[in-house]
């Protein structure tokens, strides 16, 4: 892993201003990159994530495609919108109303982490306007390591979160979570805003996933790492399995966030999965 780090460091990256969108449930703030003539992909982050998560990927990318990052609704720079909050649908839906506010009829879509749900979820439903699907460190098909609990307990833990005396003291213990788990700027976030992440991780639907990988689904790459802390291999393979004709990419030693630590590999097996 010291070496993975140690190349992430020295590789560029893309930090540009967000653009924002604005729909009916709130602004939605995304990074819209490459040629505007190339092949288009969505980037998902997982939670909490933002557009910065991909700023490692993107300069791989975009000599090629076009790679629109997006901060879905609640997280980053995107304002909250109930509907994303409750359901992954609602999530994907942010994404399509994106898609069409760009003009963008089809595209491929990276799902990172808990972004690889309503990716999986677009691809299944919206099968004439998603080209491929790319899978990375992505929720699976049944509980992973780093939920540790039922999407049910984390619909109950954002309730009390939502609470105004008991909310704040457990702010105090979701702060030092996100803090061991290695998620940057906790310290800023306050109860109502943790309340409103574990909202969107209880919204996981696994009957929902696994109809989606049931689908007839475009070409798709599982990527993972067998020391991801947070998805045990399992939970990757297990995905690539139950989708019809995926392309797999292992690793060894690149973490959970391996968009940044295997940047280059990652995007020349996007590449080669979009045939650019």
């Amino acid at each position: 892993m010291k070496d993975a780090v140690s190349g992430q460091r020295s590789r560029p990256t893309s930090d540009p201003d967000p653009a924002f969108f604005d729909r009916a449930a709130g602004r939605m703030a995304y990074v819209d990159e490459g040629p505007r003539d190339a092949p288009a992909f969505f980037a998902l982050p997982g939670i909490p994530g933002s557009v910065r998560d991909f700023r490692y990927l993107a300069p791989q990318l975009t000599d090629r495609l076009r790679l629109v990052r997006v901060d879905l609704p609640g997280f980053g720079a995107s304002a909250p919108d109930e509907e994303a909050a409750r359901s992954l649908r609602g999530r994907a839906r942010a994404v399509l109303d994106l898609a069409d506010h760009l003009r963008l009829e089809r595209f491929g879509l990276i799902g990172h982490s808990m972004g690889g749900g309503p990716a999986l979820l677009l691809a299944g439903s919206e099968g004439a306007r998603i080209s491929h699907l790319v899978l990375l460190a992505s929720v699976g098909l049944s509980r992973h390591r780093g939920l540790g609990r039922s999407p049910a307990a984390f619909r109950l833990a954002a309730r009390a979160l939502a609470l105004p005396l008991l909310g704040p003291l457990l702010a105090r213990s979701a702060r030092a979570r996100y803090r061991q788990r290695g998620f940057l700027g906790s310290e800023a976030l306050r109860a109502r805003e943790f309340s409103f992440h574990l909202r969107a991780i209880g919204a996981l639907d696994f009957e929902e996933l696994r109809r989606a990988a049931d689908s007839p689904l475009p070409p798709a790459l599982v990527v993972y790492s067998r020391d991801d802390p947070m998805l045990e291999p399992a939970i990757a393979e297990e995905l690539a399995r139950r989708i019809a004709g995926a392309r797999t990419l292992a690793f060894d030693d690149a973490g959970h966030n391996l968009q940044k630590t295997r940047a280059p590999e990652v995007a020349a097996a996007v590449k080669a999965l979009a045939g650019v």
